[in-house]
């Protein structure tokens, strides 16, 4: 009797501590397929790959492997050609599959590309994985298989007629039992796990690749999901990644919501839900974050906004929230008690160094004042913005860039590095301005969404109508104008550090430095770090850089002593802080974007006795890192009016 052919799965990913995500989409391909009697039948379901294993111990799990199957991302392309290459090396008969958003939609050039590549799906995988397998059983012609590329008998490249996807609900990996042998076999392992719960994206977004399902809206039954989550809390999940590209959009997101909740109360799993939300957010987006957030499932309402300029939107197919009912929203999140962050993207076509900047000035006079998450542009594959007429229209230029981890270990010496293609200049944005506008980025992240001069800035702004991107940028110059002191030594390695980045060194997005851990950090987080290190020297240099404003030198006086003492730092405040001035009612009602006037009011800020004195690793990895969404402000004083 003829042995079964083991087919192998890929879809390296990272560990995280003790944390690793399940191969989802390597899951559902294999899920799908060995539904069918005849593949059961004839193929024997190998070993999941699921971590960057050097190359050497993945190939002992191979015996006498029939394929191998890639699901390809941006994070893992490299590690996967040079394992499929060393397969195909050690079996020469073996079959490699490619699939995945790093494979061209509309291309079978990466067969060129990549000789050790027999086969490449295109756009999802289920379908024509499970018919490529029963035509290689049979021994048929290919042609018939759809959404595949291919070589024929004569070496000639083939791609053959795409069969668009008319639904998503198939057969579950979880619920199939496909990644059952991952608990037994990796047990100290702590698996996060993806539930997707629609298929598609009903925008046109150009910088993205989900135009791979674009043409269709597709739906997971609610029979299916909520027996995935049934088998998250069995199996004790306690991370659950949402595969959506815009949860929230269906009236039926709510029930899931509320089934997650039950499924929290009643097991203690999941512990959290991330999710990306629809992108114009709504109140039925306000309603299911404050569920998640009362539960402790959340770490807040993400506004991904991308950008703020008209033409930049007109440019990447995009229509945003305005600027009235993105300030109602804020708000209503701030009231309610929900975190509130936004993504931006750097250097999308149109934008300049000053719509940029008035953009996150904007945000910051809307009330985001926590996490303005700024990203690279980058050239996917399979996005409008990486076609030939599109780069030539905005005069775009990419730098390949190896890809770091924030977070990560300074000592992963990755032998297979990843690559990324940054955008680094357009027709409106030189080189020039992209590394200024990176650094005016990480002074904002730095200094105001970790609070070391946001009550200056929201003072200003309110007070003396200093718009917040003018200060900032006063800030970048007064340190360039002082390289010696703290801010200008800061600011100047950073800029340093961007200016490499612009040379193709994708390593200088992110700083280890061994006062805060065995981690690497974005470059917002070590200027916060460093500068809060130093505290005493950074608010002792402070007056020199406000006075510029006017401010009168006693309220200057009280100003940095209220931001200093209201800053969460490692060491105890004072068992009592006393103002002249009602600084808690004036910050209180700014942040919350409904002004009042300063009064001079003796106020006492009284904190609690046993308060934790943290060592620096301590607190940057549990409130810099962890908690950066909760904001870095002390809570738990009491205020008292004398």
């Amino acid at each position: 009797m003829k042995s079964p052919r083991t087919v192998y799965f890929v879809q390296a990913g990272n560990l995280f501590g003790v944390n690793a995500h399940l191969p989802y989409a390597a899951g559902c391909v294999a899920a799908y397929a060995w539904n069918n009697p005849l593949i059961r039948e004839n193929y024997r379901l190998g070993h999941f790959t699921f971590l960057r294993t050097p190359i050497d111990q993945v190939i002992e799990f191979f015996d006498q492997p029939y394929m191998v199957a890639f699901s390809n991302y941006l994070w893992n392309f490299e590690y996967h050609k040079a394992l499929a290459r060393t397969v195909k090396e050690r079996w020469p008969d073996c079959l490699i599959l490619f699939g995945g958003h790093q494979i061209y939609n509309n291309s079978s050039r990466q067969l060129d590309e990549y000789p050790f590549v027999d086969y490449l799906v295109h756009k999802a995988g289920e379908v024509p994985f499970e018919k490529l397998l029963l035509a290689l059983l049979q021994d048929t012609d290919l042609s018939g298989v759809p959404s595949i590329s291919y070589r024929d008998v004569q070496g000639d490249l083939q791609r053959t007629k795409e069969a668009p996807c008319k639904s998503c609900d198939y057969p579950s990996p979880y619920l199939t039992g496909i990644f059952d042998s991952l608990f037994v076999q990796y047990p100290s392992i702590l698996f996060s796990m993806t539930l997707e719960t629609n298929r598609g994206c009903p925008h046109s977004c150009t910088y993205c690749d989900w135009g791979v399902t674009r043409q269709t809206f597709l739906c997971v039954s609610m029979e299916r999901i909520t027996a995935e989550i049934k088998w998250a809390a069995l199996h004790k999940i306690e991370f659950i990644i949402c595969a959506d590209a815009n949860f929230g959009i269906l009236e039926r997101d709510e029930a899931i919501v509320d089934y997650l909740v039950e499924s929290k109360l009643r097991s203690g799993y999941p512990m959290k839900f991330n999710a990306q939300f629809t992108k114009n957010s709504s109140e039925t987006v306000l309603r299911l974050n404050q569920k998640l957030s009362r539960h402790g499932m959340s770490n807040g309402a993400t506004f991904s906004l991308q950008s703020l300029s008209p033409v930049v939107l007109k440019n990447i197919g995009r229509i945003n929230l305005g600027y009235g009912r993105l300030h109602e929203l804020i708000s209503l999140n701030n009231k309610a008690g929900i975190p509130v962050y936004t993504e931006l993207i750097m250097a999308l076509p149109g934008e300049t160094l000053d719509s940029f900047a008035r953009g996150i000035g904007t945000l910051l006079a809307a009330g985001m004042h926590g996490v303005i998450e700024v990203y690279p542009c980058e050239l996917l594959p399979n996005a409008e913005m990486s076609t030939p007429a599109y780069i030539e229209k905005h005069g775009i230029e990419g730098i390949r860039v190896r890809q770091t981890q924030r977070h990560g270990s300074p000592k992963n010496n990755d032998e297979i590095p990843e690559y990324s293609n940054f955008v680094c200049k357009t027709n409106t944005m030189p080189v020039k301005d992209w590394i200024t506008a990176y650094l005016f980025t990480t002074v904002v992240q730095g200094c105001h969404a970790f609070g070391l001069l946001s009550c200056f800035a929201v003072y200003l702004y309110f007070d003396r109508q200093v718009p917040y991107e003018r200060f900032y940028f006063d800030l970048i110059e007064i340190a360039k104008a002082k390289p010696t002191s703290l801010v200008g030594e800061l600011l100047s390695f950073i800029e340093k550090q961007y200016e490499a980045l612009a040379q193709g060194n994708g390593e200088c997005l992110v700083c280890y430095d061994p006062r805060f851990g065995e981690l690497t950090w974005p470059l917002g987080a070590i200027l916060f770090l460093r500068a809060a290190f130093e505290s005493e020297r950074f608010f002792q240099e402070l007056p020199s850089f406000l006075l510029r404003y006017g401010i009168e030198e006693e309220l200057l006086a009280q100003l940095i002593r209220y931001q200093r003492t209201t800053l969460l730092l490692p060491e105890a405040p004072p068992a009592r802080a006393v103002f002249e001035y009602d600084f808690p009612k004036f910050f209180a009602a700014a942040f919350a974007g409904q002004p009042l006037p300063l009064e001079k009011k003796r106020a006492s800020l009284l904190f609690p006795e046993q308060t934790k004195v943290m060592g620096w690793v301590e607190y940057a990895r549990d409130y810099v890192w962890y908690g950066r969404r909760k904001g870095m402000a002390r809570k738990g004083y009491e205020v008292v009016y004398e």
